[in-house]
């Protein structure tokens, strides 16, 4: 076998063993996605941008210290 031939073989293997990992990544990443008792957390997740408050806020103090 040369080189060459050792070489396409490896580049088709790999190329075919790197798009299957890929498709059962990407099938897994959309399951979780999807997968129904996520449905809470995302939908909370969702409406954090359009909260008033800071992140690090926790509703304590409304002023800062030293007021």
């Amino acid at each position: 076998m040369d080189s060459e031939t050792t070489y396409s073989l490896v580049r088709t293997w790999f190329g075919t063993g790197g798009l299957i990992l890929m498709v059962v990544l990407f099938a897994a990443v959309l399951a979780y996605a999807l997968w129904p008792s996520n449905k809470k957390k995302f939908d909370h997740m969702a409406k954090l941008p359009l909260e008033d408050k800071e992140p690090g806020d926790s509703g304590k103090n409304d002023k800062e210290p030293g007021q």
